[in-house]
């Protein structure tokens, strides 16, 4: 082999060995970061907090609570109710809605998933019987502070491990409200976004909530009551009970 054909060969696999790590380089641009990645990090950066918000405006006791995964997002219909506790300066706060069950969800059109169970508890028309899940956010302000924040679930079929209720601790939030003195409910209201431990079960992975409150006077349903609940027993009576209430 003369020098000739040996420099050419020496350029040859310097060139070849260029391409490749080119391509690996190209290869390692386009390539996504996971997505259990990328929650992860989200997570480690969401910081809670609760404070006093001067630019609040009030909304409705009906609104809308957003659901989303980081990707996809939607809403359903949710009704505020709050209770306060005036001599400590104390105020539940309870967000209500409902979607349908996971079977249900499974099968079922898009345009049918978000026909809410919420409102058909107020239907006094000829629906038999209804099917959901009903969930229940729970907020407990003290002054200054974040007493607890629950999800319950309670739903016509056995689908949370084999039972048909569920109650989840929630320890990551960011709340504004309108004022620290909670003494007259109508002047508290607020928004909030809850990061969950876990799906809220509207879609895959949705573990984040946004939503607005505007407080009242009304009744408060209690995690025992909820546990309790016979929901299409209530459903059969609704005539009675004026709408979507919880009674034993």
């Amino acid at each position: 082999m003369n020098k000739i054909h040996f420099i050419l060969i020496i350029y040859l696999l310097l060139l070849i060995g260029c391409k490749s790590d080119k391509k690996k380089s190209e290869e390692n641009i386009e390539s996504p970061i996971p997505e259990k990645v990328i929650k992860t990090i989200e997570k480690d950066m969401f910081l809670n907090s609760f404070k006093i918000d001067t630019t609040l405006i009030k909304k409705d006791a009906f609104g809308d609570l957003k659901i989303s995964n980081s990707i996809k997002k939607d809403s359903i219909l949710s009704l505020c109710h709050c209770k306060k506790y005036k001599k400590n300066n104390r105020i539940k706060i309870q967000l209500k809605t409902a979607i349908p069950t996971q079977k249900e969800l499974d099968t079922m059109s898009e345009s049918f998933k978000k026909r809410n169970r919420l409102l058909q508890f107020g239907d006094l028309s000829s629906l038999k019987t209804i099917n959901g899940q009903f969930k229940f956010i729970t907020i407990v302000l003290k002054d200054s502070i974040i007493e607890s924040i629950n999800l319950y679930s309670k739903s016509t079929e056995k689908e949370y491990n084999g039972i048909d209720f569920d109650s989840l601790s929630i320890d990551k939030y960011k709340i504004n409200v309108s004022k620290f003195n909670y003494s007259i409910a109508s002047n508290v209201y607020g928004n909030f976004e809850l990061h969950l431990e876990k799906s809220f079960g509207f879609f895959e992975n949705d573990t984040i909530l946004k939503g607005d409150f505007l407080c009242n006077n009304w009744r408060i349903t209690e995690k025992e009551q909820i546990k309790n609940w016979n929901i299409k027993k209530s459903f059969e009576n609704r005539n009675n009970d004026r709408g979507f209430r919880v009674n034993q």
